[in-house]
């Protein structure tokens, strides 16, 4: 049932045919689209792993493995265009909720979008996606991960409504943003993959290729995530150990992580909070 840590060897799947995206039909986007732009779909039960908390190269990448998301800004375009030759997928990860301060970017934000730091990350702050300015920061960093070879984003804290961020955000804001993101993916050639947020799955399940979720199984919220499976597109899901020098997981705690109720079909892996380069595979 389940692989072995670090580097183990899963039966890799396929990412299936590209499909044709609709131009963005909104006037968000920065980027003056073909009228189709062909994106990549993933199939479901793809293989895939975390590694935002190492450097992945073709010499630590697991053969196996299909699905990679890469930060945008630590990742090089040689390294990126070596995994893609091989036969990796690689999609570019940023915050796309919060400035960091030790991004390139960070002094680009205004002030007045910029709020409450997020717990746990202190030099982490949650901004207004809504504010204009926020949003051409995005869309530069989505067109840095095309002109990086990217075939996808990963953006994630999308869910700032649904925190302490310091402004009014709303589930339709966020909706509204997760729709913005997407259609300026798109337009760059890029797929879109949806970041946790299981509460707004139903209304944004037709504008993302794939779901990112992170211990639907501890909350007991899997189900959430079924709308995408049930569409053909693979969810993602990662469950995490408590103790990040962890070498095995327990059977109840694999129990847990690869049959919860709900996550039929879902690409399940077990690793460390670090995120560094060790994994159970289900």
């Amino acid at each position: 049932m389940i692989g072995v840590v670090s580097l183990a060897l899963g039966l890799g799947l396929g990412i299936g045919l590209t499909r044709a995206c609709p131009a963005p039909k909104s006037s968000t986007s920065t980027r003056s689209p073909s009228s189709q732009a062909a994106v990549i779909q993933p199939t479901v039960g793809t293989t895939w792993d975390y590694p935002l908390g190492f450097s992945l190269t073709t010499a630590n990448a697991n053969k196996s493995t299909i699905f990679y998301p890469v930060d945008l800004e630590n990742t090089s375009a040689d390294t990126i265009g070596a995994l893609k030759s091989a036969g990796h997928t690689i999609v570019c990860y940023f915050s796309a909720g919060s400035v960091e301060d030790y991004r390139q970017d960070a002094s680009e934000f205004p002030a007045s979008a910029i709020g409450n730091t997020l717990d746990g990350w202190p030099d982490e702050k949650w901004v207004d996606h809504r504010n204009a300015k926020v949003r051409e920061i995005m869309a530069a960093r989505i067109q840095s991960a095309s002109d990086k070879g990217c075939v996808g984003v990963d953006p994630d804290n999308i869910d700032g409504y649904t925190n302490d961020s310091g402004f009014d955000l709303t589930e339709d804001d966020t909706v509204n943003y997760v729709q913005y993101l997407a259609e300026t993916a798109h337009a760059a050639g890029l797929a879109y993959g949806l970041k946790n947020s299981g509460a707004i799955v139903d209304r944004v399940v037709d504008v993302a290729e794939w779901a990112i979720n992170e211990q639907c199984a501890e909350y007991k919220e899997c189900a959430d995530w079924a709308p995408f499976v049930k569409a053909g597109k693979p969810v993602f899901h990662v469950e995490y150990t408590e103790d990040d020098d962890a070498t095995s997981v327990s059977a109840s705690k694999l129990a847990e992580a690869c049959a919860a109720d709900g996550q039929s079909g879902f690409s399940t892996i077990v690793k460390h909070m670090t995120l560094d380069n060790w994994i159970v595979y289900c």
